[in-house]
């Protein structure tokens, strides 16, 4: 009886031992990175890039769809696999990590509001996966911009929120990667165009179900590298009314009002992020950079007044504080 119980119990250890060491080999980023050295359909040759960007259509498509089917194994994104004719490949090169030479970046647009993109690192004429940025929205565009004293480029990414079927709500918005602590954080990010439309009822109880209200908001935003690495955001929002018993066409708002602002942030290492300006927490030692001020944010244009700062500590915890309790750096 003793050697049956010994016995069961050593066949539910092994089963254990082997569900662990098959997550931990799944989804341990260097073990996944390593799985890309030794399994050859998991890189992606300079042959394969060849026939990518050749004008004969067959041979591009045909290493189109293998790229796409590499990547998804290498991600394992399996259950996107049977999906990959509706997939949208883009590809680019550049120097994003500390390699000191151009990375392949594998961008995915997996549907209307998901995409992924994966960094694939040069080693011997081929291209091995090594890192992916997750949980983003469908890129129209990447761009890149050095930083001197990281020796390597920071990723600038045009994403589009599109929900007007139902939420009647555009997004267009910019959001900025850094290689860090072997992952890519967002270190930016700032909306281009904002087209969006409320019934005044869904953020005011008291109001008319016949009253609509409009936002767009129409950015400039302008990267600048003396004296140093810098960004300009020209604000452009307006707000529009009209009184509707049926959903509002273009032609029936009205504006009621329009604000115009400046932004200026600039790149700060010791915070490794974009920042308005550096100061401290009245009362204490806590040294802060100031992110963002919610006055300039789409709610206050609402009507939901907020006078606080957007602030991240030297240990990179961000949250939210009054202005009041902040001293601002002169």
């Amino acid at each position: 009886m003793i050697k049956k119980i010994f016995a069961l119990l050593l066949i539910i250890l092994l089963l254990f031992a082997a569900f662990i060491l098959n997550e931990f080999f799944n989804n341990n980023q260097y073990i996944s990175t390593f799985k890309t050295y030794v399994v050859p359909n998991l890189k992606i040759s300079n042959t394969l890039l060849e026939d990518y960007y050749s004008t004969n259509s067959n041979l591009h498509k045909k290493a189109s769809e293998s790229i796409i089917l590499t990547t998804l194994k290498n991600l394992n994104y399996d259950q996107w696999i049977e999906y990959i004719d509706y997939i949208d490949l883009i590809l680019y090169k550049s120097n994003v990590l500390p390699a000191h030479e151009d990375e392949l970046i594998v961008v995915l647009n997996l549907s209307k509001d998901t995409s992924v993109i994966a960094i694939y690192s040069s080693i011997n004429d081929e291209y091995v996966f090594t890192n992916k940025i997750e949980n983003i929205l469908p890129v129209q565009n990447i761009k890149f911009i050095p930083v001197s004293e990281l020796g390597y480029n920071l990723l600038i990414t045009d994403q589009l929120l599109d929900e007007r079927l139902g939420a009647f709500f555009l997004e267009e918005f910019i959001e900025i990667f850094l290689y860090t602590d072997d992952n890519f954080k967002s270190v930016f990010k700032k909306t281009k165009y904002k087209d969006e439309i409320y019934n005044a009822k869904w953020i005011n109880p008291k109001a008319s179900p016949n009253e609509w209200i409009k936002i767009i908001e129409n950015n400039h935003i302008t990267f600048n590298q003396k004296p140093k690495l810098n960004i300009q955001v020209s604000i452009s929002r307006q707000k529009f009314k009209t009184m509707k018993k049926t959903f509002p066409s273009k032609e029936d708002f009205k504006l009621i009002e329009e604000i115009i602002t400046q932004e200026n942030y600039y790149w700060n290492p010791k915070y490794q992020m974009f920042v308005i300006n550096e100061g401290m927490i009245k009362n204490s030692s806590t040294s802060v950079a100031i992110i963002d001020d919610t006055n300039h944010w789409t709610e206050s244009f609402l009507g939901f007044p907020s006078n606080n700062y957007k602030i991240i500590t030297k240990n990179g915890k961000i949250f939210y504080l009054h202005k009041q309790f902040i001293s601002i750096k002169q």
